[in-house]
């Protein structure tokens, strides 16, 4: 009799622990699937705003932010706004902290190093994409298969980004998963196709190297020629005649150097009017 009463208050006991562990299961994963949107809200708009002037896929941008920050908790995004990892100095600004590396035969050990710190989210975007647009010193181009204009989707992107920024050989899949995971091809890339995007009245030219900037000049007296986009040899993009911008003072707020022949444009801003011209037509450029 005894041993029936211990068996049923045995197995009572057992469900009301089984019914316990799996609410909080529900609650721990609802507390993360809140953690991650939170994160996606947070960052939305500074990934929209420097994926759209450096024409890369925000989507991308957004998810290996998420992967390298680990949503934004990792002790590096809340101290440095660091949300790549990224090595070094920012304006001489760095903390110094432990980190895992690779010896010459795979194995792992931890050793100190120096990591940028930023003064915003958006200025670590921004280095982000000064990273994909440049590239590093001995390959400027490293990364530009991840460029919109020569990736025809962001799965494209993600192996570039995997291939050259990480050594994890799943890299590019935890990508993709996280941007299908969170629909942030809907929210990040076709969105650039609106009229909010600062860029939809250029041409985005192959063979072009695109940055943000942030700065103003003087256009130069007489007739220029202004570009609806950077012309090339292969891509005569359509220009226009104009005396209308002579000695005023506009906004820039991109540059574009052609590859082929390291040509420099900018493209500049007057009320309405919005287009391209070569360095030779400004005077005065200055950052802001």
């Amino acid at each position: 009799m005894m041993g029936d009463i211990l068996m049923k208050l045995w197995k009572e006991l057992t469900l009301i622990l089984a019914v316990t562990i799996g609410v909080s299961g529900l609650a721990a994963t609802h507390v993360q699937a809140d953690t991650h949107t939170a994160f996606i809200n947070q960052m939305s708009q500074p990934v929209l705003k420097v994926s759209r002037q450096n024409h890369l896929y925000g989507s991308v941008m957004m998810a290996q932010a998420a992967l390298e920050s680990d949503w934004g908790t990792s002790q590096l995004s809340i101290d440095a706004h660091n949300y790549f990892g990224v090595k070094g100095n920012y304006d001489g600004h760095s903390i110094t902290m432990s980190t895992a590396e690779a010896n010459a035969s795979g194995s792992m050990y931890n050793t100190l190093a120096q990591f940028k710190v930023y003064p915003s989210v958006k200025a670590s975007l921004t280095d982000y994409a000064k990273t994909l647009r440049g590239g590093t010193t001995w390959n400027p181009f490293l990364y530009q298969g991840a460029w919109r204009e020569n990736a025809g989707s962001y799965m494209a992107a993600t192996a570039v980004v995997a291939e050259n920024y990480a050594t994890d050989q799943n890299y590019a899949e935890k990508l993709n998963n996280i941007i299908a995971e969170y629909d942030l091809h809907d929210l990040l890339d076709r969105s650039t196709a609106t009229s909010h995007d600062a860029d939809t009245s250029t041409e985005v030219t192959p063979g072009v190297d695109y940055s943000s900037y942030d700065g103003s000049a003087t256009i130069k007296s007489g007739t220029i020629r202004f570009y609806n986009g950077v012309p090339t040899a292969s891509d005569k993009v359509k220009s226009v005649k104009t005396t209308q911008l002579a000695n005023k003072k506009v906004k820039v707020s991109a540059r574009g150097i052609v590859t082929s022949d390291q040509s420099i444009w900018y493209q500049v801003k007057s009320g309405s009017v919005t287009g391209w011209v070569q360095i030779t037509d400004i005077l005065g450029l200055k950052t802001n």
